[in-house]
């Protein structure tokens, strides 16, 4: 599909204007606009997407600039239009702000976070002068395909699931341009290195490894070529060596951690911990032979020996640390250690922990490595501010649910939560501005209730989930028969809580009355539904070895064979200091400091997975809930990845659980009270007769005056009348509204872009251009240190060029200082004041109508004269920015400063007078006197906005004869400075 802006598709492009407000009107229209390839529709402010599944043509750089450009209300909906929307609030409101992209697994999420971030880096850096722009753009984009080699893997829904949370923050200056970013992880599902669901994958970096490596790189690695020799690989029944993973991917991701700055020793350990993991894995244990003490070894200790080398720790100290466990007794006076075997069950285990702990930990240090790179290094973080992006797993329901979903759905429950909060919360404020009291919702007053139960199930201090399970973990011998009984015991009666005994003791009567012959319970079986509505599982088979949650997305039963072992997922100190002992500095690095202190000594009992998760998804929430939010909402069409196969029942299915047509509802309620706001607000004699007026013409037109919606063209004139009037009303009423949310900073700020609008529309090249960006009043380079001024009368400080008025080739660096009353000049480290003017002592000040950055201040009853400065940007934008602040302050103080805008400008220099002729390039070789001094200065291109340095050309007349001086200068149009000696 070819993009067109007159074009916003069949159906309504936004949900809000619906004429059937029912389940199946917002699915047709969905399905309809799906299958067409519009893939966006808005819920107000919202963007609901679906995947479509193949390449569409949406995301050039020529539709970046339309959504730049234009209002984004008067094109079809789009994602770039949230990121558009969300930059802009940032700068114009100087307020933090966050996009959380939700949806199921395989519905779009991460390729979401990638648009969401390109346009935000292209826009945002549009405007900049800055030579690290284009570097933190890069750096941000490039860093996606390294996270996802080692952070996403293949899953029965999605070839490329993220297996962990990704927060990104986007960092921007002052100036409203990306100045670095800072990437937070979250929940990575390391379990998925030792084990995975059947026709499921590892992470996709041991594929591409395993099938990239050149043969040098494999022989120092010491692996095979095929997966089907390594137990974490070759355990699924996906075909593991697919003919589809592109050799090269290995290739192209060395290449992205160049790019990014990842030095060849970093990029050879993550690779080596990575090999050294599929090794371990495959270290095969028996039991010892004979004796009292159950024990084990290991058969195959060559494995033993490549994972050592590549890790650079000793062999026998990595077996040993294998098989057996030292506890250290502090019976007595002294402490004493006592090594303790491991049998093959356990010696297992502590392999798999440590397989376990070495990814994570690699992927930490990937994070930290990007983070190093993209991360903002300056210090002056008053005037910074963030985009958050959190793309993270959506709900999740397989046919066995285990350890990992549980966390993946709490975290959903969570945004979930904060997104009926909010809902909630805009709404009401919505009403109360409007002057109206809220009805209450009672769909999100009982989603808010249902999370708050939930949340006291799961969360609870003392008798949750997560802190029963932790409680087993403690027993000398944990079983998760005990973790379900105690579950079971404290929960049987909660409404969003199900089991086997539970529903045997609530439906044992009913039981009874149907005499099934069999015998057989009938009750739901381990494989449940994915995402229907109608959820009932009467007709199948009660099992003993699962729980059930009822979340907001459906039911979920969980599998709690592993629930203990993988929650009680410790690593013990013997393999902490194995690891630690490594000849590599980047392993022994690898290892948090206070694990290493904690291991020193038995202190406390080690954090459990889900102490972690709950701490995580804690640092998560305040991370989210500290900005304003914007919603992506993402729908999966199917499960076969088809692009043309719209399955109605599952998208249904996610539209209810997302709360779609409550949240349409919600937005739609506002639109009922139309009629008194217009009332109230437009009590005139002439708005009461438009109103009347426009009443009568939508009733003539057989259309119901309370639920008016607009259409862009309106069936008949009466209608039409009525809708410009209720638009003109409309307008007006929004207007008023904007300006009531206006802060006194916002409101300063529009003053200073008004009066630079007043003084240089339409007169100056370059006006253009600084409309699109912030005016700032102190720069970060001129930070002002000197007992000469009073700090709390300064209003501006910027650093500046004074050109001298003899000789305009000789400049040099002062600070300009621009207080209530005065202008200031110090030299460069601001110990000595050099000129200073009374703003009442400024005749005028001029400056030429092209885009260049020099302004002349005119000075009444001066004996050195006016005075010349340069700013350091190469165009217009600053120029502006400080005649505007000069002249809006003279006007507060009632002193009326002129504004001089002319090719040729007279300035006094000391005794003499001299004449300025500001040039365009093509102009440079026209007829001009021997007593001309030429300047040259390079405009903005438009294109790149890179700025040039100042070249001058120097022409002067000697006594005897003319002699010409040229600088050399490379080609490009330069603008022209010819002073003219009187």
């Amino acid at each position: 599909m070819s993009f067109d802006i007159n074009n916003s598709g069949p159906g309504v492009s936004d949900f809000i204007l619906l004429k059937d407000l029912s389940e199946d009107g917002l699915l047709q229209n969905m399905k309809k606009r799906w299958e067409d390839g519009f893939i966006y529709t808005y819920i107000g402010n919202v963007i609901v997407s679906v995947n479509p599944y193949q390449p569409v043509n949406l995301y050039t750089k020529d539709i970046i600039e339309l959504y730049r450009t234009n209002d984004t209300r008067d094109l079809p909906p789009h994602i770039y239009s949230l990121a558009d929307i969300t930059l802009r609030t940032m700068q114009y409101e100087s307020q933090d702000q966050c996009i959380i992209i939700s949806g199921e697994s395989g519905s779009g999420k991460t390729e979401a976070s990638k648009l969401i971030m390109e346009y935000i880096a292209t826009i945002a850096g549009k405007n900049s002068r800055q030579i690290t722009v284009e570097h933190v753009k890069d750096q941000l984009l490039n860093s996606n395909p390294v996270l996802e080699a080692f952070g996403n893997a293949k899953t029965v829904r999605n070839d490329n699931s993220s297996r962990f949370g990704k927060y990104m923050d986007l960092q921007f200056d002052g100036n409203g341009n990306p100045s670095g970013g800072k990437i937070n992880t979250y929940l990575l599902e390391k379990s998925r290195v030792v084990t995975q669901q059947p026709n499921e994958r590892n992470f996709h970096i041991f594929y591409q490894l395993l099938n990239g490596a050149e043969p040098e790189l494999r022989e120092h690695l010491k692996l095979k070529e095929s997966a089907k020799y390594y137990k974490y690989l070759n355990e699924t029944a996906d075909d593991i060596d697919d003919a589809n993973i592109n050799k090269e991917s290995l290739n192209n991701i060395i290449n992205t951690m160049n790019s990014i700055g990842i030095s060849d020793k970093d990029q050879l350990s993550l690779l080596e911990g990575i090999a050294a993991i599929l090794h371990l894995g495959n270290i095969h244990f028996e039991p010892l032979e004979g004796g009292s003490n159950p024990g084990s070894k290991i058969t195959n200790i060559e494995e033993v020996e490549m994972a050592a080398e590549l890790l650079g720790i000793d062999s026998e100290t990595l077996a040993t640390a294998l098989i057996s466990r030292s506890i250290n007794d502090y019976a007595g006076r002294s402490k004493k250690a006592i090594i303790v075997p491991l049998d093959v069950e356990k010696a297992e285990f502590s392999r798999d922990a440590l397989a376990k702990a070495l990814y994570s930990y690699l992927f930490d240090f990937l994070i930290q490595k990007v983070n190093d790179q993209i991360n903002s290094n300056d210090a002056d973080d008053t005037q910074k501010h963030v985009i958050g992006v959190l793309d993270i797993y959506g709900f999740e329901i397989f046919e066995k649910n285990s350890f990992e979903q549980l966390i993946i759905n709490t975290c959903n429950e969570k945004l979930h939560q904060h997104f009926i909060n909010y809902t909630l919360f805009s709404e009401r404020e919505e009403y109360k501005r409007a002057g109206y009291s809220w009805d209450t919702n009672f769909y999100f007053s009982n989603q808010l209730e249902r999370s708050k139960e939930m949340f006291q199930l799961i969360e609870s201090k003392d008798k949750g989930i997560f802190a029963l399970l932790d409680e087993e973990c403690l027993m000398p011998v944990p079983s998760t028969t005990s973790f379900l009984n105690k579950l079971d015991h404290y929960h049987i009666n909660h409404k969003y809580y199900d089991s086997c005994k539970k529903t045997r003791s609530r439906r044992v009567s009913k039981i009874r009355s149907k005499s099934i012959s069999n015998g057989t319970r009938q009750r739901r079986s381990l494989k449940a539904p994915m995402l229907f509505a109608n959820n009932t599982h009467e007709s199948e088979v009660i099992t003993h070895e699962v729980f059930w949650l009822k979340h907001y997305a459906g039911e979920v039963d969980y599998s709690i064979n592993d629930f203990v072992e993988k929650n009680n997922d410790t690593l013990h100190s013997d393999l902490v200091f194995a690891l630690y002992s490594s000849e590599k500095e980047t392993f022994r690095e690898l290892i948090p400091k206070s694990k290493v202190a904690k291991t020193s000594r038995v202190s406390r009992t080690p954090d459990t997975l889900g102490m972690q998760f709950r701490t995580s998804l804690a640092n998560l929430m305040k991370n989210v809930t500290s900005k304003t939010p914007h919603y992506i909402r993402c729908i999966k069409p199917n499960t076969t990845k088809s692009s043309t196969y719209f399955d109605e029942s599952l998208c249904l299915a996610q539209c209810r659980y997302l709360g779609l047509l409550e949240n349409i509802r919600a937005r739609r309620q506002l639109p009922k009270y139309a009629v008194p706001i217009i009332q109230r607000t437009w009590r005139s004699y002439r708005s009461h007769c438009l109103l009347n007026g426009m009443k009568k013409s939508v009733i003539e037109s057989g259309n119901d005056w309370i639920n008016i919606k607009w259409e862009k063209e309106p069936a008949n004139e009466k209608l039409k009348e009525a809708f410009n009037n209720l638009k003109y009303i409309y307008y007006r009423e929004m207007a008023k509204k904007y300006r009531k949310n206006i802060t006194p900073e916002r409101k300063a700020l529009l003053d200073w872009k008004l009066s630079a609008s007043m003084l240089f529309k339409n007169k100056k090249k370059g006006y253009n251009e600084s409309v699109k960006e912030n005016f700032v009043k102190f720069s970060s380079k001129s930070d002002l240190k000197t007992p000469l001024i009073k700090k709390d009368a300064i209003q501006m400080t910027l650093p500046v060029k004074k050109i001298h008025r003899r000789n305009t080739k000789k400049q040099v660096e002062r600070n300009f200082v621009l207080t209530n009353s005065s202008i200031y000049i110090l030299n460069n480290d601001n110990s000595k004041i050099k000129d200073m003017i009374n703003l009442s002592d400024i005749s005028s000040i001029s400056t030429s109508p092209l885009d260049d950055n020099i302004m002349i201040l005119h000075v009444k009853n001066s004996s050195k004269g006016d005075l010349m400065l340069s700013t350091e940007e190469r165009n217009a934008t600053k120029i502006i920015s400080v005649i505007s602040y000069i002249w809006m302050l003279g006007r507060k103080r009632g002193i009326q400063i002129p504004i001089d805008i002319s090719n040729e400008i007279n300035m006094k220099c000391y005794s003499q007078n001299c004449k300025f002729v500001f040039r365009e390039a093509d102009k440079l070789n026209e007829a001009s006197s021997d007593n001309e001094l030429h300047t040259n200065i390079k405009p903005t291109n438009v294109k790149t906005r890179k700025r040039a340095k100042s070249i001058a050309t120097n022409k002067f007349q000697n006594e005897s004869n003319t002699h010409k001086r040229n600088i050399s200068v490379s080609g490009g149009n330069y603008n022209t400075i010819s002073r003219i000696h009187s």
